[in-house]
């Protein structure tokens, strides 16, 4: 959790509302108090960032940061990137769920004989399975739409989806035999090429040329730019680095528009949705984080404070060599607060592990906990490792529940997060949803301004294996506000309810 409390910058004794990054800032005198920062971007990103509404605080600032001063654009490079990071982070969330969710789901309508069978829940339950790695599995259904009529644009992304799943098995040949018959210029079908051979590392194919060809015939054809086309360059840009192109892209995306509508008889429509949006849109955020917060580190001024955030995602892009020398900066700085040297530290326990050193791990956990009893912030963040590397930590959590059980509510809200999020992991769900329930706000307890966003994704995971799809539609309900994109686990959370309840009709959500 990236936020601090405001008497806790550990620097000066001064109160700071916001980030502690910038609450170092503020004392080095690099950018403005909130008193005299009523017009400053940074001041109004960070409040933005605070609230969690991570779209308008990256957007606002963006825009801004060419006309900054010189000597405030490291400052704004480095909360851009604390709020890409932290947006990717969200993104990521959302993929995992919504494809558990979209995998089920598909897998209940195409598992439906009936007269009016959807023939379109062959392709993207095919898609589904291979955007979870699951090209084996992948291929029945892929083939079985294609044994069937339809659309020959819908066909041909079958096909590519066909030389995907033969990809993830090692058989390059059948891949590149089913991508080289796509012909044609529909600006779909070249997008979901261009993005195959991205995700391939086909560099030879040039697949940014590709997508900038498909928004070429997009612009000619007069036609709105479909969320296919987005969510596929998207990708493809990210990949490559051209970040540019991808934030033109996503000012220009509908995120609450739809991959296919599929209309069967009178009454009953069926709206299809492309899971690979949303870890498209966490992979491009990371990225814009990485770009970010390499530029405010190379700063002298932010190095220390950027290697802080740049070590998080770099851990998070799968270099974990570069997130241990960031890291180790950030420890060997001057004046950083204790709470998030104790963070680093927790990462570099992480980094440990990952390296084969479980023993040395466990060992830096363990001293940090010895230090600190009952610091919930801390065994918040270890249990939250934990979790995220499937790591059996039953010492921890047996500390931890004894702290929440003796702790006053509102210090300990961030524990009883912590172990939700263990829990989770061990597919503990009647402990994981009582403990997310008890670290949330009880008078706004879905509102992304009183929560932190991942916790609510977390929770509203936990409710759908536990089959409370009402409250776990609430949460998303709230959260479409801000981000839009989540519509397609809205609807295919709304489609299981109606099949667990045998009700009739189409879809709806409003």
């Amino acid at each position: 959790m990236m936020q601090v409390r405001s008497a806790e910058c550990g620097v000066r004794n001064v109160r700071c509302g916001i980030a502690f990054a910038f609450c170092l800032l503020i004392i080095l005198g690099i950018v403005m108090r909130p008193a005299h920062a009523a017009d400053d971007p940074v001041q109004k990103a960070m409040k933005a960032y605070e609230k969690h509404r991570y779209e308008d605080a990256a957007r606002d600032l963006r825009a801004a940061l060419p006309s900054l001063e010189q000597s405030k654009k490291p400052p704004a490079r480095l909360a851009l990137g604390m709020i890409y990071l932290r947006n990717a982070e969200l993104h990521r969330e959302f993929a995992q769920v919504s494809g558990a969710v979209n995998a089920d789901y598909l897998r209940r309508l195409a598992s439906d004989h009936g007269e009016n069978r959807s023939r379109y829940s062959d392709l993207y339950h095919g898609r589904a399975l291979l955007e979870g790695g699951k090209g084996d599995a992948a291929q029945a259904p892929l083939e079985k739409f294609l044994a069937g009529g339809g659309d020959a644009r819908y066909k041909a992304i079958a096909k590519i989806a066909l030389g995907t799943a033969a990809n993830l098995r090692g058989d390059k040949e059948k891949a590149q035999e089913l991508w080289g018959g796509i012909k044609g210029s529909d600006p779909d079908v070249k997008s979901e090429l261009a993005a195959a051979y991205s995700a391939a590392g086909l560099a030879e194919k040039d697949p940014v040329a590709l997508c900038d060809e498909a928004l070429v015939d997009v612009k000619n054809g007069g036609k709105p730019l479909s969320l296919i086309v987005a969510k596929n360059c998207l990708g493809v840009y990210g990949r490559a680095g051209s970040l540019d192109k991808g934030f033109d892209l996503l000012q220009r995306a509908d995120m609450k528009s739809y991959s296919y509508r599929e209309v069967l008889g009178k009454s009953k429509v069926i709206t299809f949705y492309d899971v690979q949006l949303l870890s498209n849109l966490a992979a491009f955020y990371l990225q814009a984080s990485l770009a970010s917060l390499e530029k405010a580190a190379a700063d002298p001024q932010l190095k220390g404070i950027a290697s802080y955030y740049l070590g998080e995602a770099q851990l998070r892009s799968g270099s974990p060599d570069l997130a241990a020398k960031s890291t180790a900066a950030f420890l060997a700085s001057p004046q950083m607060p204790t709470q998030y040297k104790n963070k680093a530290m927790v990462r570099q326990g992480a980094l440990q592990y990952q390296k084969g050193r479980q023993a040395e791990a466990i060992g830096v956990w363990d001293e940090l906990v010895q230090k600190q009893p009952g610091d919930p912030e801390l065994l918040s963040d270890i249990l939250a490792t934990c979790g995220r590397l499937r790591i059996d930590c039953p010492r921890i959590a047996q500390i931890s529940a004894a702290a929440v059980e003796a702790g006053d509510g509102k210090r300990f809200a961030i524990l009883n997060i912590g172990l939700g999020r263990y829990y989770l992991s061990k597919k503990d769900m009647t402990k994981a949803v009582s403990y997310l329930e008890a670290g949330r706000d009880k008078g706004n307890k879905n509102k992304i301004e009183s929560n932190e966003p991942v916790m609510l994704v977390d929770l509203s995971d936990a409710y759908y294996r536990t089959k409370k799809f009402s409250e776990a539609l609430e949460i998303y309900f709230e959260m479409s506000k801000q981000f839009p994109e989540v519509r397609q686990v809205q609807e295919a959370l709304q489609g299981i309810y109606s099949m667990e309840h045998k009700s009739a009709g189409d879809v709806k959500i409003n």
